[in-house]
């Protein structure tokens, strides 16, 4: 009797969670088909909302793109998504603040998870929410997926546990969710597998939206990862320097120095050393102009060359490259420059010469520091976490991203080639640098022949039907992210450019495989579609960059009659005499 007791107990307490409704309804499938995604929907507590998000966590930025920027029934719906250091901000974010003041909710801190919850407070109720890992393999897939969110106006969860954020999901109602990463499901659930299977999604999604594909962002969400220092030695030189410039008090100068052996006559000589257990160095040089005093007024700067140890140049910069320090009028207070490259597989002496061109001063002083860092890779990003706004520039556009972190290139040991890893500045690196743009162009030829619903096997009617149907596309990365196809140049040398580095290539769908120069079915060079690198010092000024873009129109209202009769003119001079060159166009001078 007891067991039947017993029996009957287990029975109940098996079937009461079925009964009460606490068993979650849990189904991972392998895709939504466009019926369903049709009938997503959701209710918002507001319109969209103008967003300031901390530079040091490019999670953030993802979260706030569908907050920002999303579409319903009746069309577009955008403010501004800004990334700001809250402790040092960019002066083109805080000038766009000004141009464009709005009610912004700002970001500064938090887990990425706890920002997502405050976040979907947005939301009344939503059918769907994208969950992405919070690791660097979700970012990546994170990237190319968060324009799902603004298209179909759901919020971002960033995590690493679905369950500490199922109560959230389960009050919003979400009946789908689409994940990016190792993360547990909840209700009908789609988990991406790759970057592909979500680019495949996004074209089916943007062009049952919109009717068409009109835009394609290339990025690399390795631009969010920093090498790793090992071991880092310092130098600190102060030294005068000669000017260079073609003055008679300067050449007799020079002149004077070369015979009494003052400073080798023009340069300032500084040596420093990589060790031979270096694979990887990196050397981060900054250098001071201490006679700053005149800049402003008569355009001096210092120039440095670093010579390897088989004597050839690694390094040729100026302080006029650099950013200085200005004062409140904006008048240059320190001139100055900061260089980083990375060298492979180089050890030994290397020589820093630094020379000046100055009017006023014959000699002058300057002070360089160098350090020399042993690091584990050559990927370094040159602007950081610009990827990290591709979704937004994306969902803005109604386009699609293509993004992988394999587009990065720089030398190492595979390819075998030593000295700097850029070929922007080592010639041996062109040729393994063309081939590394090549395949990224046929990955971008597979997602045109896609959208085209064209077979990528024929290229012809593929070219033809982009040359009668041009799109954008933008590359949000720097140039070791997402490199430059680097073109003939009969001039090509260290210190004028090494070759033709451009982005050309990736708007040109049929250059010859044995001549890529020229196409394969016109005459002459044709590039079906176009193409521009959207980049700034990092995310924080490409931010910037992109409000002001978005909200030009906007900005401009206030600026006064002034914008209407600005001209510009272009030429020699000569074609425009007894013409009649006037001109009008609405343009911002102060951002120029």
């Amino acid at each position: 009797m007891e067991k039947k007791k017993l029996a009957v107990l287990m029975a109940v307490a098996m079937a009461m969670p079925v009964l009460t409704g606490c068993v979650e309804s849990v189904k991972e499938v392998s895709g939504f088909d466009m019926d369903t995604i049709d009938n997503i929907d959701s209710e918002r507590q507001t319109g969209a909302v103008p967003m300031v998000v901390n530079k040091e966590n490019p999670f953030y930025a993802l979260i706030a793109t569908p907050v920002a920027l999303y579409y319903d029934d009746e069309g577009q719906h955008v403010e501004a998504l800004l990334v700001q250091d809250p402790v040092n901000p960019s002066r083109a974010v805080e000038r766009f603040m000004d141009y464009y003041p709005a009610s912004y909710i700002e970001i500064r801190s938090g887990s990425p998870e706890n920002v997502s919850i405050e976040l979907s407070g947005m939301w009344k109720w939503s059918d769907a929410a994208l969950l992405i890992e919070d690791t660097q393999h979700g970012y990546e897939l994170g990237v190319v997926a968060a324009p799902i969110a603004s298209y179909l106006d759901i919020p971002v969860f960033v995590t690493n546990s679905t369950d500490d954020v199922r109560g959230y999901l389960k009050k919003l109602g979400v009946k789908y969710t689409f994940i990016c990463g190792d993360l547990e499901s909840h209700a009908q659930s789609w988990r991406f597998k790759d970057a592909e299977e979500i680019t495949e999604f996004m074209v089916d999604l943007v062009r049952a939206r919109f009717g068409e594909v009109p835009y394609v962002t290339i990025t690399n969400p390795m631009d969010i990862t920093h090498v790793t220092i090992l071991n880092e030695t310092s130098y600190e030189f102060q030294n005068v320097t000669a000017s260079v410039d073609i003055l008679p008090a300067n050449l007799i100068n020079l002149g004077l120095g070369g015979i009494l052996g003052l400073n080798d006559g023009a340069f300032g000589i500084n040596t420093f050393e990589i060790p031979d257990d270096y694979k990887y160095a990196r050397i981060v040089i900054d250098l001071i102009n201490d006679n700053s005093e005149y800049v402003s007024e008569l355009g001096d700067d210092l120039i440095i060359l670093v010579y390897d140890p088989d004597e050839e140049t690694a390094i040729y910069s100026s302080t006029a490259a650099g950013i200085p320090e200005v004062d409140s009028s904006g008048d240059i207070v320190t001139d100055r420059l900061h260089y980083e490259t990375i060298i492979y597989n180089k050890p030994g002496t290397y020589t820093a010469s630094v020379l000046a061109r100055r009017v006023a001063i014959p000699n002058g002083q300057f002070t360089l520091r160098v350090k020399v860092q042993q690091v584990d890779s050559p990927l370094q990003p040159l602007m950081n976490n610009l990827s990290s706004l591709a979704p937004y520039l994306t969902a803005y556009r109604k386009g699609v991203v293509l993004a992988k972190p394999d587009f990065a290139f720089a030398g190492n040991e595979s390819i075998g080639v030593s000295g700097v890893v850029c070929a922007g500045t080592n010639e041996g690196l062109v040729e393994p640098c063309n081939e590394h743009v090549l395949g990224i162009h046929e990955q971008l030829n597979e997602l045109l022949a896609e959208i085209a619903n064209i077979s990528i096997d024929d290229l012809e009617t593929l070219r033809n039907h982009y040359a009668e149907n041009p799109i954008h596309i933008a590359i949000m990365a720097d140039p070791t992210m997402v490199p430059m196809y680097y073109y003939y140049n009969p001039d090509s040398d260290m210190i004028g450019g090494i070759e033709l580095p451009s982005d050309y290539i990736y708007g040109d769908i049929d250059p010859k495989p044995d001549d890529v120069e020229n196409n394969t079915y016109t005459y002459w060079p044709f590039q079906e579609n176009a193409v521009g690198r959207v980049t700034g010092y990092d995310a924080e000024d490409c931010s910037a960059l992109i409000a002001r873009t978005v909200f030009y129109s906007e900005i401009i209202e206030d600026l006064g009659e002034w914008k209407n009769n600005a001209t510009v003119q272009t030429g020699a001079g000569l074609e425009l005499v007894g013409t009649d060159t006037h001109s009008s166009f609405q343009h911002d001078n102060r951002e120029s």
